[in-house]
């Protein structure tokens, strides 16, 4: 690599520490398996707390109340009331479009002869 690349490189993430920050974020987020799993389920529509604990924790209630709200304070979910119920959706179109990135990219490496 030369020094112009280099420089160049550093210039970039200097200006980019924001976005850095926020995508870093977003994994870190991301990192524990029933947030994410959570997430995963949200990019198929709105759902309860009762149906998100029904598929990623298999009805155990007892983490994915937390779990939601981790999610809904770094603003990766959203809820809305519908009479008694709380349903969450995600709150960024980007989120599911990343995961589907990464589906697509994981899915496509486990289904190639090795």
């Amino acid at each position: 690599m030369t020094q112009d690349q280099l420089e160049d490189i550093k210039q970039q993430f200097g200006n980019n520490q924001a976005v850095c920050e926020q995508v870093v974020g977003l994994f870190h987020i991301l990192s524990s398996k029933v947030r994410f799993r959570t997430v995963c389920m949200l990019m198929y529509g709105e759902a309860s707390v009762q149906e998100i604990a029904e598929v990623v924790t298999e009805g155990k209630m007892t983490n994915i109340s937390q779990q939601l709200r981790v999610l809904r304070l770094a603003g990766v979910v959203q809820q809305r009331r519908l009479k008694k119920q709380v349903l969450y959706s995600l709150a960024d179109p980007k989120i599911a479009h990343t995961i589907e990135y990464l589906r697509g990219e994981y899915m496509t490496s486990c289904n190639q002869p090795q």
